[in-house]
């Protein structure tokens, strides 16, 4: 309890995830948003593009839970409970529908000058 009390929620969002956070900070890719968190219910049941902000609503109120056990001895899980599960419905709620992807633009290549045929236009021979 003691280490988990002193981690920060990040850190506690993304265990079980170490193999893919480390690769991701070696490689420059994407983070993953959840690691053993995935297993509770109300994330692993919503969409795709809730799933990363559950997970940080999960997490920070395990560290607060964690905390106040360990330094406190108090018990204010009832509450926690309360207030995650409201922040899961107000999520729910204002990303009800997936977030509209981009419209990549054309890319066009380096500009060159045009192609010039000329004497010695021969193909390097």
């Amino acid at each position: 309890l003691e280490d988990l009390a002193k981690m920060p929620a990040s850190t506690i969002q993304v265990l079980g995830a170490e193999k893919a956070l480390f690769r991701a900070l070696r490689t420059g890719g994407r983070p993953p948003k959840h690691g053993v968190l995935f297993q509770y219910p109300e994330i692993h049941t919503a969409p795709k593009w809730q799933r990363g902000k559950i997970a940080r609503a999960v997490a920070t109120k395990l560290a607060i839970a964690a905390k106040a056990d360990y330094f406190t001895g108090r018990f204010i899980a009832d509450k926690l409970r309360k207030d995650l599960q409201e922040r899961i419905a107000e999520i729910k709620e204002l990303y009800a529908k997936p977030p509209a992807k981009p419209v990549p633009e054309k890319v066009k290549g380096p500009e060159r000058p045009p192609f010039k045929r000329g004497k010695r236009g021969r193909g390097g021979r």
